[in-house]
């Protein structure tokens, strides 16, 4: 028996008294379709049923669609760590390896709490537009990642239609792909949902970093859409994601949805875009997980971006830990919020940067030069000197003011801050142009060896191929002379039939003038037999006839037009009967005009029909027989001489086959002999061109060998540097971020700063 497809749970569950081994699942009802059928939620590997028990619980049950044999011990495993972790986004299970009976036979089900609640995918939906709900579900889901991964779990398919919303709170389901511990070393049975995956993740990502990639995808798609509820609409979110798709994952660099997030409006979702945008280039196992610290030198400084939108009071459990005094207490009491997404996502309000230096000597200075100015230029008016002396006075004043302006402006700490800043940036932009360049030396070098292996492969299987021609041509050759060989055979073969053939047609021939006209006698007496019968059938017909013709008399009839005197003158001419009425003696009777002529002969010719009708239409038994056996001596006799005639031609073909089967024979045996030599040759031909052609194979797997180490070699340093590009693409994005905070920061700001004493 295969293992049970859905329609066979169906009908099996429809009677939980008989279908469950399980006391608690026999005393329960499936929930039904309107048609009164068990409604099923069907999946990739299981279908499930809701059954409500009497004692008010409800239950899952899974019911698997494909076999695997490892499927109780992964289960054992997994609920034994899970209770030992006691983890509040998990559902109570129980394994039941006797669990329903389909087919008379029992196979496993998986025994669940059922969880009232939401799916993700309808939570995100109706909070589209409520922020602090959306920004509230990424806080703790980061905080579930954390506690997953203390526990050393991996549930292996996090996706909208496992991850369900239950009173505000995360609950996972479905643990077909779970990674415990006791686990290490197996595979995994199921890829997960490829809208949540890594495209690179095989059967062997199966450890606790499993589930880094999908939670960066959720975590990215929920603070994407709190920003943005219009990517739910233009990415067509609800449609087996919520905004990222695979092909966005395989192809980032001309993705739609990545290109709208990097040119989002908000800076720390370009920001985010930007990290989360260069995990995809990494293989599985190295993306991060999302509550840990990226291996990238992040600036100093934590803010909070879900701050901005969550309402103060009171704080969520994963906000970060206050400052000071209570620090080390909150960050026991309660577990802190990543603090590299802080310093990736700043605070939504980030205030401009302002010039931090005292400017009381520079004002005092613009001051003074102010005053000396114009004293000069008094000095003018009053003791009448020339105008040389105050514009000397008035230029050494803006100079010395305008020099001690500048001093202040190069050693203000917000201008150091920027310039450090952007000097951080153009290094993370030459480091990026150096690694840039490595990486394409690295694809040259890759496409070298590529070239080199291609024209190594190409001259092997050049050679291959040559081999393979020449086979073909000896191959050829070699069936040539055999077909000739067998042409040779073949034609004593015809030869030897066509002498058989017209030995049998002689015989024929002689035979076959005797036989005919044995044949012809044979024609001839059933021709006349069958005349003879049909001739005798005929006279009894034709007396039958006349006879009732006779026995009918004119005086009895009754025949229009013919009354007593005319009868008395048929009778004086003798026309009496039926039989006396004739056209030529009706002429004769005095009285019997053309109508009454006519009337008689109509009148014999319907009693004549009528007797026609009546007459026998088969000889009897008796007459046939006589008939028949005056044919039969005749005809017997001819046609044992036709046998007799027939056999001694047939005894004279067989002897005439015996005589010729001997030569055909030998021709067979020639044929055979001529096939195993030429059948010995080519067998010969075959093996010395396949060994030749082992051999290039083995070099050419060497040359496979070698280039594969090599290209090995070379795309583990190229993946190097694209992680190195990847950690430099995410440090210009916070160093841009960190540059865009001291906009406005300039010379002129500084002196209008100066300048405008009352400015805070």
């Amino acid at each position: 028996m295969g293992w049970p497809t859905p329609q066979e749970y169906n009908e099996a569950i429809q009677n939980p008294r008989t279908a469950f081994a399980d006391a608690e699942l026999q005393a329960g009802q499936p929930v039904l379709t309107p048609l009164g059928l068990p409604r099923p939620i069907t999946g990739a590997f299981a279908s499930v049923y809701q059954l409500a028990c009497p004692n008010g619980r409800t239950y899952a049950v899974r019911c698997f669609l494909r076999e695997f044999g490892d499927n109780q011990d992964r289960y054992a495993a997994i609920s034994a760590h899970l209770a030992q972790a006691r983890l509040p986004y998990m559902v109570n299970f129980t394994y039941l390896a006797n669990g329903i009976r389909v087919n008379r036979q029992w196979v496993p089900i998986l025994k669940m709490e059922w969880v009232e609640g939401e799916s993700l995918q309808a939570y995100v939906e109706r909070n589209l537009h409520n922020t602090p709900a959306l920004l509230g579900l990424a806080e703790q889901w980061v905080q579930m990642a954390r506690m997953l991964r203390e526990a050393s779990i991996g549930h292996g398919d996090l996706q909208h239609g496992n991850v369900m919303v239950c009173n505000g709170q995360l609950r996972l389901i479905d643990y077909d792909g779970m990674y415990v511990p006791a686990l290490t070393g197996r595979h995994s049975h199921e890829l997960g949902h490829r809208n949540y995956q890594h495209p690179q993740r095989s059967e062997v990502d199966f450890d606790p970093a499993v589930d880094h990639f999908s939670t960066w995808v959720v975590y990215t798609s929920l603070v994407a859409l709190s920003v943005d509820p219009q990517l739910w609409k233009t990415f067509q979110g609800g449609d087996e994601c919520l905004i990222f798709r695979r092909e966005d994952f395989e192809r980032p660099g001309t993705s739609p949805l990545f290109q709208t997030l990097a040119a989002s409006a908000d800076a720390r979702m370009r920001a985010l875009a930007v990290v989360f945008q260069s995990l995809t280039v990494l293989p599985p196992y190295q993306v991060p997980p999302i509550d840990g610290e990226v291996m990238l030198p992040l600036p100093s400084g934590r803010a909070g971006w879900i701050q901005d939108h969550l309402p103060a009071t009171p704080p969520p459990a994963t906000l970060l830990p206050p400052e000071g005094a209570r620090a080390q207490e909150a960050a026991v009491a309660r577990p802190a919020e990543p603090a590299w997404l802080h310093d990736f996502l700043g605070p939504q309000q980030r205030q401009p940067a302002s010039f931090g230096s005292d400017l009381t000597r520079q004002r005092v200075a613009l001051f003074l030069s102010v005053v000396f100015s114009a004293a000069a230029w008094l000095a003018v008016d009053l003791a009448g000197l020339s105008l040389m002396a105050p514009a000397l006075v008035t230029l050494a004043a803006v100079v010395g003011s305008l020099s001690m302006v500048a001093d202040g402006y190069r050693r203000d700490p917000t201008v150091l801050a920027q310039r450090a800043a952007r000097r951080d940036l153009k290094q993370v932009n030459t480091r990026m142009r150096g690694v840039t360049v490595r990486l394409a030396q690295q694809e040259r070098g890759r496409s070298q060896i590529e070239r080199v292996y291609q024209r190594q492969r190409a001259r092997f299987e050049g050679g291959q191929q040559h081999d393979l021609i020449v086979e073909k041509a000896a191959l050829e050759r070699n069936e040539r002379a055999l077909q000739q060989a067998l042409a040779g055979v073949q034609y004593q073969r015809d030869r030897q039939r066509r002498l058989e053939a017209e030995a049998v047609a002689q015989l024929e021939t002689r035979h076959k003038a005797h036989l005919t006209t044995l044949d012809q006698r044979i024609v001839a007496l059933r021709q006349t037999e069958t005349f003879e019968l049909e001739k005798t059938l005929r006279q009894r017909q034709t007396q039958f006839v006349l006879s009732y013709l006779k026995r009918q008399t004119i005086e009895a009839a009754i025949i229009t037009g013919i009354g007593p005197a005319v009868k008395q003158s048929l009778r004086q001419q003798g026309i009496v009967r039926a039989t006396d009425i004739d056209a030529a003696r009706l002429a004769q009777v005095q009285g019997v005009g053309d109508a009454r002529a006519t009337a008689l002969l109509e009148w014999r010719r319907r009693i004549e029909a009528l007797a026609r009708q009546t007459a026998p239409q088969d000889l009897s038994k008796i007459e046939e027989t006589l008939i028949r056996g005056r044919f039969y001596q005749r005809r017997f006799s001819i046609e044992q001489e036709r046998g007799r005639e027939q056999r001694k031609l047939q005894k004279a073909i067989e002897e005439t086959h015996a005589r010729f089967a001997f030569t055909q024979q030998s021709a067979d045996q020639q044929q055979v002999k001529v096939r195993e030599r030429f059948d010995r040759k080519r067998e010969e031909l075959r093996k010395r061109h396949r060994e030749r052609r082992a051999r290039l194979q083995a070099e050419l797997a060497d040359l496979d060998h070698q280039v594969a180490a090599e290209q090995a070699s070379v795309q583990q340093e190229a993946h190097a540097v694209q992680q190195e590009l990847a950690q430099l693409t995410a440090q210009r994005a916070v160093a841009e971020l960190r540059l865009r905070q001291y906009e406005g920061i300039d010379f002129s700001s500084y002196v209008k700063r100066v300048i405008w004493v009352y400015q805070p």
